[in-house]
């Protein structure tokens, strides 16, 4: 089972001598910490494209170094003054120009955002600049919608104007304004059509003048036109099947990513966070102020950055990915230390790593035993009564429930019974409710999933769902054939994919997109609808 959209970051786990060990239960020397974040980037080489690293600490930058390789076509190394495409922490950038303009009087974050981008579609609620910002909107990323048209990013050279084109077809939100998080790049792509309105210039120019140079970055730029010439710049790549290839985006659209820069103007970029110098008291709380949910939740993000704790510390940061280019910067403000990490590496894990150096200077806290819960045996009747198909209500997202050898399976994993009518599978609470629902409750969020009908893969009814798609949201146009049994979706331009059973009339994708097909009042199938990452309910309608 996978939700949508998650955001929790991920972890890599290295071997480390046990001379970190023992030295972690006391003071670290500094020469000893210094080495044990060398050990971290061995594995980047002059066979490897690499990453650069700069690490702050009480005002001073203690460590400023690069691994690997800039361009492997031509063996130039990266250096610690090599310029790489910082992807999503150029979000921050973004959002303090806006909160600038807030500061400024010229706009409100809580401003229809409809009243500087009238193009956009009336929805039952307006949305607000605030919730642009902090990814409340409900707006669908327009890159997963492109993706749906058989362009993904990279493949198209995208502008703001054509990001436009596809966000103002969007006729439905993912949820309403305010009441959820979803990360989505729509909202700060509108961001910077919003500045560029109000200035009346264009956002780079704004950015530079009001934010690199007043900041002190001397190194830092937008990737606004790809082919424009960078000298420095590393070459991103990925791997596929056992060798690298260039992965570069070649687009236009920038303020959601294609920061160009360097780790040491990302360290001078963070001391904005310790003592602002860029606009009005205040600006360290407006760019820090974590989102508050229509129904009082706070979460995590904030002005284009995470407010998270790390191993009982205060973390503000954000991680970044755009084509091969990883990104990771972070401040720890209690301890004074700055984290900055650029790669070329689309194998890099930002988060992962990030959190890794931090462990280094904060130490680590131990990862949470699982709940140890001892089960007990349901009755054959009841596992009957549970097992079957079951629809997320909020999210799209599917399950089944099987029985094997007296339990009751998730996939490959066996829920633990605690009560007849609860159940307990890793960190997350299965409630049976009286009504045949069933109610999650993991770490961070609840979900609520509702008994369907289960799959049928009868030639009669998948033949039914064959025919012609069309969906004007993500100007595509998509054949749907039974080939063996297996439904198959053709796409223009081309390209092909199966879809896989999840309950009646709904079908995954790789184990993670949902494809419902949708009937009239009649039961004929009239459309298709997609959910995938980022962008929920696209709708094909059945030619």
């Amino acid at each position: 089972m996978k939700k949508v959209e998650k955001s929790k970051r991920s972890a890599i786990w290295l071997v480390l001598p046990f001379s970190f060990l023992s030295l972690m239960s006391g003071p670290l020397q500094a020469q000893d910490t210094l080495q044990l974040v060398d050990q971290l980037f061995t594995k980047w080489n002059n066979a490897t494209p690499g990453v650069a690293v700069a690490i702050e600490r009480n005002g001073k930058i203690i460590y400023n170094k690069a691994f690997g390789l800039a361009d492997l076509e031509h063996n130039i190394p990266n250096t610690p003054a090599t310029i790489f495409e910082a992807g999503s922490v150029s979000k921050q950038f973004t959002a303090a120009a806006i909160l600038l303009l807030a500061q400024e009087g010229k706009l409100s974050l809580d401003d229809d955002v409809r009243k500087y981008v009238p193009e956009l579609p009336v929805y039952d609620k307006p949305i607000t600049i605030r919730n642009l910002m902090n990814h409340t909107s409900g707006l669908k990323d327009w890159g997963s919608v492109a993706a749906l048209s058989g362009w993904p990013r990279t493949t198209r050279i995208y502008t703001h104007d054509l990001a436009l084109q596809i966000i103002c077809r969007q006729t439905s939100l993912n949820f309403s304004p305010g009441s959820e998080y979803s990360y989505s790049n729509t909202g700060y792509t509108l961001m910077v059509i919003i500045v560029e309105r109000i200035t009346k210039g264009s956002f780079t120019e704004f950015t530079r003048t009001r934010l690199f140079e007043p900041a002190g970055m001397k190194n830092t730029r937008w990737r606004n036109n790809f082919r424009e010439i960078v000298p420095g710049r590393s070459v991103a790549y990925r791997r596929r099947s056992g060798a690298y290839e260039q992965d570069m985006p070649f687009e236009h659209v920038h303020g959601n990513g294609g920061l160009l820069t360097t780790t040491e103007d990302l360290i001078t970029w963070n001391h904005q966070l310790a003592k602002s110098t860029i606009g009005s008291d205040g600006m360290i709380k407006m760019r820090t102020q974590q989102a508050v949910l229509t129904n009082g939740q706070t979460i995590a993000y904030a002005g284009g950055l995470v407010a998270n704790n790390h191993n009982g510390f205060k973390e503000i940061s954000h991680t970044g990915s755009t084509a091969g280019y990883r990104a990771y910067l972070g401040w720890f403000p209690e301890k004074k230390i700055a984290i900055a990490l650029l790669s070329n590496d689309g194998t890099f894990s930002p988060g992962g790593v990030g959190s890794q150096v931090a462990d280094i200077f904060l130490g680590k806290t131990p990862e949470p035993a699982l709940p140890k819960r001892t089960g007990i045996n349901l009755p054959e009747a009841t596992l009957k009564k549970i097992a079957g198909s079951y629809r997320a209500i909020r999210i799209a997202d599917a399950f089944t429930l099987r029985i094997e050898n007296g339990k009751l399976m998730n996939q490959d994993r066996a829920l633990t019974a605690l009560h007849p009518d609860t159940l307990l599978l890793g960190r997350t609470y299965w409630t049976i409710k009286p009504n045949g629902q069933i109610f999650q409750k993991t770490p961070i969020d609840t979900f609520t999933y509702v008994r369907v009908k289960a799959s049928d893969v009868s030639p009669v009814y998948l033949k039914a769902l064959t025919g012609t798609y069309h969906s004007d949201e993500a100007d595509a146009t998509w054949k749907i054939e039974l080939k063996e049994g297996v439904l198959w979706i053709n796409q223009i331009p081309p390209g092909s994919w199966k879809l896989e059973p999840a309950f009646y009339d709904g079908f995954f994708v790789d184990g993670e997109d949902l494809y419902e097909f949708k009937r009239n009042k009649k039961g004929a199938v009239v459309s298709l609808e997609v959910s995938v990452s980022r962008a929920e309910r696209v709708v094909f309608r059945k030619q």
